[in-house]
């Protein structure tokens, strides 16, 4: 007789019982791949790199320090180098697949990138902190005497905390900031200081002595900012994106960089009217692929892929000439005409890392897309450059089934991440001359077979104006529910997307008999530039409207308790709770993550000033009554449903002055509010313990009123 297992719903501390997978990337053999595997203990997350054997699917775990991250080939498919936090700071590790311990190749500089590894072996290239400004640079006219000190005391500690230069014990060190810069924070990040991110490389040697630092070597000059390189087939030359000029904060651009190794010269290869990043050089360095845009329509244009042939212009620096940089009429756009939303991926909430969009196997770039908030990996031959399905659409999520968050491919051998609705992300690999696929993760099987799940649709509607809307439904997890409370979620971006993904938030509410219901309104990508871009200026009108709409259909065909019915969002979803309750009394209660409440005071407080001046229709000085007349707070006495807002205290994005605006607002007129702040926590939240309380309460404050008459 079959054992009866008697299943439960997800609850808030679950989050810390299920397994993550990211940084997979296959060995040059095809044979092997390697991934990271996170888990959750005491508070903390432990991180280890895997290696598993694709034949047989055998699965080796190669570090257990519980700090490791960013496994990376070597060229010869013997070594993985890695970055580990196992020291005071960040270092490269080098382990030999074939066993025996990892061995740090120390550096004085704190690592903060992934390694890239010479196509000989013999160097590995990584990007850095540095000073990096001239030598009679002072703070700022008129500063004080002393002041270059303190500057540089500072750029000290920053760069090497574990060095005996800190300040000594009887002495409080100076934290005074001085800013300068027009963009001089960074969400995740904090305040830059005087640093700059520069490319630097070590020559490996025979045998690495782990207590031996190794000499590193600058790649990049001046005061700017240098993105991760990619190598020539040749080893000649590196390509980068950087924005070189000393006006760099009021552009949202960058170029893209060349590099010649041994002259240590740096030429201006691509000059780009929006942002061009992640340079991917292929196999017989005729071309790079890069992902980016032409701004046309501000931070809301649509991310291409672009393929541009590089063997030219490095022929006429061979040839001593100074060749003119290459524009966009020069390079192919390969999803030019499309809808494709190049190098996106759709994640679960419950994940680990994202790795590279693009990928070269052979003579073919492989890259990511979403269409219509569907993700696939595609792939171009530069030859034809037309843009082909790499695998029947279910091996890639080519069906509205799953969502595919990460993928990498060598001879032929695609590894996939991918989740659907019911099922967290796990690891796949397919061969793509064989048409086979191996599943290759289990890890939480056993937990998930535990568990109630919900069912769920994919469907469209017809917004008022006739638009056609994606939305999903998740029902709830026990059958025959009648007149089921409803939690409806809220993307962030405005430019983010929902697919169907594996959502732990939606499936705790499933648990308990909630419908959940999402949708992708006017402003997600993937659907095409103006569907993307028609919000501009006009947040609070037709993505508020679309998501309404697509709220009354699941209510129309679904046995919904309308006096039931709940909302949830983050940041912009957090903008739009805020905004929904003041011009609807549909919903019960309301929660909102990190919102905007104020967009005139957020134009000047945030640390993507550019996004939001294009994004809530220019300068607030020019366009004042805009901005105050799509502020929730200014509509905030029209607010009668009970909300609790939640926001980290070093949100640097969305800052946490609007979750007090919001809160002080309305319990200055008597409203019922809740305001949570979580110490040290950015826009998105990193500490295990902060994520499974943001869950337990959201849960019972809507349990509260749906329990309530």
């Amino acid at each position: 007789m079959s054992q009866v297992v008697n299943k439960r719903p997800l609850n808030p501390d679950d989050i810390s019982k299920i397994v993550c997978y990211g940084n997979l990337e296959v060995s040059p053999d095809g044979n092997y791949l390697t991934y990271v595997r996170q888990s959750i203990k005491d508070d903390e997350y432990v991180t280890n790199i895997h290696l598993v054997e694709l034949d047989t699917g055998r699965d080796i775990q190669l570090t257990n320090s519980g700090k490791d991250r960013s496994p990376k080939w070597s060229p010869d498919g013997q070594k993985i180098a890695f970055v580990s936090d196992r020291m005071s700071h960040s270092q490269i590790w080098i382990i030999d697949i074939h066993g025996g311990e990892a061995i740090c190749a120390k550096t004085k500089e704190k690592v903060e990138s992934e390694p890239v590894w010479s196509p000989d072996g013999r160097r590995i290239f990584f990007l850095s902190q540095t000073f990096a400004k001239p030598d009679d640079w002072i703070p700022y006219p008129g500063c004080p005497d002393g002041d270059k000190d303190r500057a540089l005391e500072q750029v000290k500690r920053r760069l090497s905390p574990d060095e005996p230069h800190k300040t000594p014990p009887e002495k409080k060190p100076n934290d005074i900031k001085v800013i300068t810069r027009l963009l001089y924070r960074r969400d995740g990040i904090g305040y830059y200081g005087d640093t700059r991110t520069h490319i630097f490389y070590m020559d490996l040697k025979e045998n690495i002595n782990p207590d031996e630092e190794l000499e590193t070597f600058r790649v990049t000059q001046g005061d700017f900012d240098y993105g991760l390189p990619c190598i020539s087939p040749c080893g000649s030359y590196l390509v980068t994106s950087a924005l070189c000029q000393e006006d760099a904060d009021y552009h949202t651009k960058s170029d893209l960089w060349l590099v010649d190794l041994e002259e240590k010269q740096s030429y201006l290869l691509y000059e780009s009217e929006g942002p061009a990043y992640q340079p991917k050089w292929s196999f017989d360095g005729e071309y790079i692929g890069f992902l980016g845009h032409n701004n046309a329509r501000g931070v809301s244009t649509k991310t291409d892929l672009y393929l541009l042939p590089v063997s030219p212009f490095i022929h006429s620096l061979k040839e001593g000439a100074a060749p003119q940089p290459l524009r966009e009429e020069d390079a192919i756009n390969v999803t030019k005409g499309t809808d494709l939303e190049a190098g996106a991926f759709i994640s679960s909430d419950v994940t680990f890392g994202y790795g590279s969009s693009l990928c070269w196997d052979g003579s073919v770039l492989y890259f990511s897309a979403v269409d219509c908030g569907t993700p696939y990996v595609y792939r171009v031959d530069p030859a034809l450059a037309q843009v082909e399905e790499t695998t029947e659409p279910e091996v890639v999520s080519g069906s509205s089934e799953k969502a595919m968050s990460a993928f990498h491919i060598k001879q032929g051998v695609l590894a996939l991440r991918w989740s659907n609705p019911v099922q967290p992300e796990n690891l796949y690999v397919t061969w793509l001359t064989e048409d086979k696929e191996k599943r290759l993760t289990f890890d939480n099987d056993e937990f998930m077979s535990q568990i109630q799940v919900g069912k769920y649709d994919k469907f469209q509607y017809s917004a008022g104006d006739g638009q056609q809307i994606d939305g999903w439904v998740i029902y709830p997890a026990q059958d025959g529910q009648k007149d089921s409370p409803m939690v409806t979620l809220i993307h962030g971006g405005p430019h983010g997307v929902y697919g169907s993904a594996f959502m732990f938030k939606a499936q705790m509410f499933a648990g308990r008999g909630y419908y959940v219901s999402y949708f992708n309104p006017r402003g997600s990508i993937s659907y095409g530039q103006e569907f993307s871009a028609c919000i501009d200026g006009d947040w609070g009108n037709k993505d508020y409207s679309d998501i309404m709409d697509g709220v009354n259909t699941v209510v129309a065909n679904h046995p919904i308790d309308k006096r039931n019915m709940f909302v949830h969002g983050w940041s912009y979803g957090g903008y739009m709770t805020t905004w929904i309750v003041t011009q609807t009394n549909a919903f019960k209660a309301a929660c909102a993550g990190a919102p905007v409440s104020n967009l005139y005071t957020d134009y000047g407080c945030t640390d993507i000033i550019w996004a939001d001046e294009h994004e809530y229709g220019g300068k607030p000085w020019e366009n004042r009554h805009l901005y105050l007349d799509r502020s929730p707070v200014s509509h905030v006495a029209n607010v009668e449903t009970p909300i609790l807002l939640l926001h980290g205290e070093n949100d640097y994005r969305c800052r946490i002055t609007h979750s007090e605006e919001f809160y002080q607002s309305l319990r200055r007129l008597g409203k019922t509010a809740v305001f949570v702040r979580y110490p040290n926590e950015y826009h998105g939240f990193k500490r295990p313990l902060h994520r499974i309380d943001l869950n337990n309460r959201i849960l019972a404050w809507f349990e509260h009123y749906r329990n309530q008459v």
